[in-house]
């Protein structure tokens, strides 16, 4: 509608209030336009800001989404990756328990295979042991008779003599006399030596029965048997020379000497352990027996000369003398260092010594190779068998077996002299006081061994018993009585009252090692309950 102040052109005061009016209509119409330009354009704004924002929150919303999606197909995957370890596992676990139930049987089975062979072996071994014996009664009974008709022979002739002497006295004269090495006169002579030596005891009633003196040819088997330690070791040279000529000698024989020392370090108070200990050592000298060459002469290395039990050439294999000798000489060496500080581990080391030469394959012609462990031990140990001498001097020192630091050089220490001679007396023990009356196998060290050592040392004479001689003798007894009484009885016992009351008190000169195997008769009473002392 048109304003009545436009229309009136006649009043300039109403065309000034139109004009302004105007003005401030236009003010407003102005101020309202620019604010509804700025309303669109906040409106616009703010629009495109909440798209943005929706356009950011839908972006953030598919990245969480993909992020959930990632995680959920890594845990997926974690889980049947876990799956999978386990499913493997599990086979794995059903794998090895097949394997095992499969080596099991495979053992089992050939456990039983090796049993079978071992029972077929035995009943070969005693089969062959039964047809020796068969055939050695049949020879014993064939020199029996060969015996008798000597004998009925003799008394025909000796009866004829004596007819003849009563018909003509005159020609007994003109018989000629028996040799005087022939046995009839042997033994007078051997009585008259007894008698004699005997004298050098302090009184003949402390003798057990039985325990008389050694012989005087002692000095001559000890020399023997030294003779046979030297010739053991020309053997090792021997066999070393042959191992550079032949390089699969060598290796052989080197592996296997490791072999049987690696064995012998081995042993526990098991016996279980310790058979299979035996076991290695007995393959291992089984597999040199085989060797045909070289071959070397068995009877040098027995005590005895005698050619009746063996071959006229004698020879034998001498790889097989030669590792004997070397687990000789590793038996030695253990009961030094094992059974010198601690006596009882001597006897699984005696066990397993006779148990291998107590084997028929090992043996010359039904002989056990004893010599060659006697020739050690009279070497390092000869008061077993009665040697003495004078303990301040050099040369007596050497008799008794003491060792030294380095060849030539100066004399082990008294202590470590004692433990070697400790260990020395157990393992003796130890080897000659094993039962077999429940083995298929013979003896191959008698128990009269050790008789002979203890009556050796007992009839020493006083004035040249020596502390060496009380170190033996007291590890020699300790731990063994019960072994000594069950074999020898009553006998026994005689023995160890004269070797543990009548010995220390003959002796004058005192000594810690006297001191020491004197208490032993009151042990033995404590523990035993056997009374030596009158």
């Amino acid at each position: 509608m048109e304003s009545s102040y436009k229309q009136a052109v006649d009043s300039p005061s109403r065309q000034l209030l139109w004009e302004l009016g105007q003005l401030r209509i236009d003010a407003d119409e102005d101020f309202y336009s620019r604010l509804e330009r700025e309303t669109r354009e906040r409106e616009r704004t703010h629009r495109a800001a909440l798209a943005a924002a929706a356009a950011e929150h839908e972006r953030v919303r598919q990245g969480a989404e993909i992020a959930r999606e990632r995680f959920q197909l890594e845990l997926d995957q974690e889980r049947k990756r876990r799956e999978d370890e386990e499913r493997n596992e599990l086979d794995r676990k059903r794998q090895e328990k097949a394997v095992q139930e499969l080596e099991q049987r495979r053992r089992e089975i050939e456990r039983a295979r090796k049993a079978e062979l071992d029972r077929k072996k035995a009943e070969d071994d005693i089969k062959t042991l039964e047809d020796a014996e068969v055939a050695r009664k049949a020879q014993k009974q064939k020199n029996d008779e060969a015996e008798a008709q000597r004998r009925a022979a003799k008394e025909d002739a000796d009866k004829k003599v004596r007819t003849d002497a009563l018909l003509a006295p005159a020609v007994i004269t003109k018989q000629p006399q028996p040799p005087a090495d022939s046995q009839p006169a042997q033994q007078p002579k051997q009585l008259t030596a007894d008698a004699t030596s005997s004298k050098a005891l302090p009184s003949a009633k402390q003798q057990a029965p039985g325990l008389g003196k050694v012989g005087t040819d002692k000095e001559a088997i000890h020399k023997r048997y030294l003779d046979i330690h030297q010739r053991l070791k020309q053997l090792r040279k021997f066999m070393v020379d042959q191992s550079k000529r032949n390089p699969a000698l060598k290796a052989k024989m080197g592996d296997m000497r490791r072999k049987i020392k690696k064995c012998l370090g081995q042993l526990t108070k098991d016996a279980k352990d310790n058979q299979a200990v035996i076991r290695q050592i007995i393959d291992v000298l089984l597999e040199a027996r085989n060797f045909a060459e070289p071959k070397i002469d068995v009877r040098q290395f027995l005590l005895s000369k005698s050619t009746d039990t063996v071959p006229p050439n004698g020879e034998g294999p001498a790889l097989l003398l030669y590792l004997i000798n070397i687990f000789a000489k590793a038996v030695i060496s253990q009961f030094i260092n094992e059974a010198g500080v601690k006596p009882e581990a001597a006897d699984p080391i005696g066990i397993v010594a006779v148990t291998v030469l107590a084997r028929p394959e090992f043996q010359w012609q039904g002989r056990p190779l004893t010599g060659i462990l006697n020739a050690k031990f009279h070497v390092v140990c000869p008061v077993l068998w009665g040697i003495y001498g004078n303990e301040k001097t050099s040369l007596g020192k050497q008799r008794l077996g003491w060792s030294r630091e380095e060849p030539e050089g100066a004399f082990v220490t008294e202590q470590r002299h004692n433990e070697r001679m400790t260990g020395l007396g157990a393992g003796f023990a130890a080897i000659s006081l094993r039962d077999f009356k429940k083995s298929r196998y013979e003896n191959p060290y008698p128990n009269v061994n050790y008789w002979q050592a203890m009556a050796s040392i007992v009839n020493v004479p006083p004035l040249e018993v020596t502390q060496t001689h009380f170190v033996v003798l007291k590890a020699m007894t300790e731990n063994y009585e019960e072994k000594f009484l069950r074999l020898f009885g009553s006998a026994a016992l005689a023995a160890l009252k004269r070797a543990l009351v009548d010995l220390p008190k003959s002796v004058q000169q005192k000594s810690v090692a006297q001191s020491a195997i004197s208490v032993l008769p009151d042990i033995i009473k404590r523990d035993k309950r056997l009374t030596l002392t009158a």
